[in-house]
Order: C-alpha cells, then structure tokens, then sequence
C-alpha cells in the first residue's frame, strides 16, 4: 500500500512539474509579448521601408534553342549530347565575348563585370536544350533590349565559330517583351519574411531578458529556486503618511495592549505589528494563513516548535514576519515565546516597546535568570529581548548554556519563533538554524533577488537544516498575477 501511495504521488508530481513549465512558458510570452511585438514590428517595418527605398528593377527573359544544323559530311549529335552541351553554351552566354559586344552595341555605361554580376542571369532548363537567359535593369525598355540583344550576339558569335555543315546552333527562340512590373524590390515578400524572423528573435529575446530578469514573478518561482513551500504570502504594509495618522495608530495599540513606548522612534516600529493595529487588513488575514500553514506542517512531519526566522539580507520583514506570526499564533491560544537573537541589530524589543535593559545575552553569560528577562506584552505571548550587544554573537550562540537554554524553553513553550540576522552576512543564523527544528525563509517580493535565495538555500542546505517554507514579504497587488495575494498560501497548503 505504502509503494502504491508512494507511486501515485510521484506520478501526480511530475504531471505537476510537466503542467508548471508549460504554464511557465506560456505567462513567459504572455509577459514579454511586448518585446516580441516591438522586434517584429520594428523588423518589419525596416524591411518594408528599406524595399520601398529601393529602385525597382525589372527583368525581361529570352528563351534560346541549342540544336544543330543537318549535313552529309559529319555524323550528327544526338539529343542527350545536345542536352550536355546546352550546359556548356549557358556558360557561354554568361562570358565576357558576349558581355564585350552588346555593351558595346548597346552603348552601355556599365562595366563587364557590372553586366554579368549584377544585371545578365543564364540557367540551362534541366534535361532539355533551353537556355533561360535573364536581364535587370531599372529601364523597362532597356532590360527588353538588352535581353535581345544577347540572344542575338550569342546566336552570332556561336555561328562564327562552328560554320561546317553540321553546325551547333543556338536559335532565339522566344524573344523579350517589355515587363510591365518590377521583380524587386518585392516589399510584400520581405515584410513577411521580416515579421516571421522578427516573431523568432522576439521570443528568443524574451525568454533572455527573462532569465536575466532576477525580480520574483510567482510564489511558483520561489519554490522552484528554493526547494520549499510557500508558507506566508504578505502584502505590501500601507502606513499612513503623516506622523499624526501613525501616532494615531500606535496610540490605540499601547491602549489595547497597555505597553509602554518611550521613544517617538520606537513607536514608529510599533506599527509593523499590523496584526495587533488593524485585525481586519488584508496583511493581518495573510499571517493568519501564515499561521495555518505551520499549523498544518505540523500534520505532515513532526511538529516544530523552535522556529528559526532568517532572511537572506537586510530589510527584507523577518522581524516583522516574526513578531506578527507570534501575535497571531498567541491569539490561537498556543503559548509562544519571541527570541530576539538578532545580536547586530536588534529591533523586537522597539515592536513591542520594551527597554532591551537586559534580555539574552545576559542569561547567556549568567547575570540573569530567564524569568527574569521576560516580558508578556500580549496574552500568551512573551519576548526576550537581545539585551546589551555582544562583542562575541557567533561564539555565545554556540555554547552549550545556549542549547541548553532552547531545550528547557521547547519545554515550555508550544512555539518558540527565534529572530535570527540576515544568513547572507554573518555565520549567527547558520548556527542558529542547526539549533532549531527548522527554518522560515523571509524575502521581500520586489527587492530580494533569486541569486541571493539561491545563496541562502545553499548555505542552510549545508549545515543539514531544514528549511520548512518561505514567506514573501512586502507583495503588490496584481490584476496579471491574481494569485499573487496573501489567499493563494490558505488555497496551496491548507488542509480541511
């Protein structure tokens, strides 16, 4: 049974796989149509102007028999030999004899070389004694002329030079007639092949400019770069612009929550927790569903309970991401406890207006007892703070009194959600990734690049942790991508 199920899932992920390229391919032109559009407008658009600058030229055609006169003396050529011969009598259409005279018959301003390359065309009919002789010029009348005038000199010369009895002949046959249009420029011709190439250098040029192209398009792409579900999809937090609209705000959070901000600065921060200043907003339902997804992780796979959050670079939300996931796990009535092992830059402690007198680091170095330095800001929800920064991060999260310290809070605590830096800058959230039952990777939607996941990925896949999903931050809303909202996340990996 367990093979069979085994089986039929694999099955159902690659069909998933093989339905995700064609859709990819298919929004790849659907996004960059426009550069498909321009290319093949503006190819075509040159080759049509180009034609129409040029000066049309017209061909007149004379068609010419080789044969061979009847006599007594000589045994005649057969037909298959006068069929090789036409080929050898094309060539000497096209020769400089033949150019020579009718340039000078003619009274023509061109050069031999001119006449033969550019304007006298000869091809012998395949299996016959024609000889299709061909003459451009701007001139109607002169091409007519022309064309006339070297099947006679031909005709001529060919006479002078075989004058026995069974002579080779080479007869105009069908005389040149004035052409009535132009055989180029042909301006519907190239237009149509310029739209065509134009049509493949545009898609070729599309799907360049979107593997060069390192923004994020779909939650789909960050799973396939990261190997990771997509657990929280964030949209961009609108704060008020006027200081008045923000203290506002921060206002009715401290009367809610009875915290204590001392610093205008630290109010500002305060706003990040959205969760707890508007529990109606479209950002407040997306953590929400941030939260059912761990939620429902837990369903799959044993539950974890030290969460490390992490971002590739700065500025990306994961202290946002990690103070809201906790204020809405807490309002689930799971007993949560905030980490705030960010020892570079700390800013968990201005969230929630709190004085980072005292917190981590001095329970790490025994100063302190972790009742002590804990705080509960919300109901069910308590946060230690950083403390007094450390000259030695990495060294003091790798101790033993550390480990130690999580042990006893996965005790505890049914979510412990550790704050940790940046993973491209520093070693600390390497470190303290191994300690912890997993990972949230946080990036920002418009800023985070894909090489940087990448990197990240790479770097957490390399100390054997587990990355459990990732959350986009900071996601603008798009009538192209629909699915690109805080709703796909609860549609992806929420079970009933």
């Amino acid at each position: 049974m367990t093979t069979e199920l085994e089986s039929d899932m694999s099955a159902r992920t690659a069909e998933g796989e093989y339905i995700l390229s064609l859709r990819d391919f298919l929004r790849v032109i659907r996004r960059r149509l426009w550069i498909i559009g321009l290319v093949a407008i503006v190819l075509t658009g040159a080759a049509v102007g180009f034609s129409l600058a040029q000066t049309p030229m017209y061909e007149a055609s004379i068609k010419i028999l080789v044969g061979q006169e009847r006599g007594t003396s000589e045994t005649p050529v057969g037909v298959y030999d006068l069929q090789q011969l036409s080929r050898t009598m094309a060539g000497g259409v096209a020769s400089r004899p033949v150019a020579e005279a009718v340039i000078r018959q003619q009274d023509l301003r061109i050069t031999t070389n001119e006449f033969l390359e550019k304007h006298l065309s000869v091809e012998q009919e395949p299996e016959t004694q024609w000889i299709q002789v061909n003459y451009r010029d701007s001139n109607p009348e002169t091409a007519q002329r022309v064309a006339n005038a070297v099947g006679d000199v031909f005709s001529k010369q060919i006479s002078e030079v075989s004058p026995s009895a069974n002579a080779i002949t080479a007869t105009v046959w069908e005389r040149a007639v004035v052409p009535d249009e132009p055989v180029s420029p042909n301006p519907i011709r190239n237009g149509l092949l310029a739209l065509v190439l134009g049509l493949m250098i545009g898609v070729g040029l599309a799907f360049l400019v979107e593997y060069l192209d390192d923004s994020w398009r779909s939650p789909e792409e960050m799973e396939q770069i990261s190997g990771a579900p997509t657990f929280g999809i964030i949209p961009e937090l609108n704060f008020p612009t006027s200081q008045k609209g923000t203290g506002g705000m921060v206002q009715s959070f401290l009367r809610t929550t009875g915290l204590q901000v001392g610093r205008k600065a630290d109010a500002n921060e305060s706003r990040h927790l959205v969760s707890l200043l508007d529990s109606t907003s479209a950002a407040t339902e997306a953590y929400r569903s941030l939260r059912t997804n761990l939620l429902y992780a837990a369903v799959l796979d044993e539950r974890p309970k030290v969460i490390v959050l992490t971002s590739p670079g700065q500025g990306e939300g994961k202290s946002t991401t990690c103070g809201n996931l906790g204020v809405v796990l807490a309002q689930a009535n799971k007993e949560v406890l905030i980490l705030d092992c960010d020892f570079r830059k700390p800013v968990m402690h201005k969230y929630f207006g709190l004085r980072n007198l005292s917190g981590i680091v001095e329970v790490l170095i025994g100063e302190r007892q972790l009742q002590e330095v804990w705080t509960q800001p919300v109901e069910r929800l308590h946060v230690i703070t950083v403390g007094r920064i450390p000259p030695n991060p990495a060294e003091l999260l790798s101790t033993r009194r550390f480990a130690e310290l999580l042990a006893s809070l996965r005790e505890e605590f049914d979510y412990v959600l550790v704050d940790a830096p940046p993973i491209g800058l520093v070693s600390d959230p390497a470190i303290l990734a191994t300690q912890g039952d997993g990972v949230l990777l946080v990036s920002d939607a418009q800023n985070t690049r894909k090489g940087a996941v990448r990197q990240s990925v790479r770097s957490l896949e390399a100390v054997g942790v587990n990355v459990l999903g990732t959350v986009m931050n900071n996601v603008k809303s798009s009538n192209r991508y629909p699915y690109y909202s805080y709703g796909y996340a609860y549609e992806s990996y929420a079970y009933d």
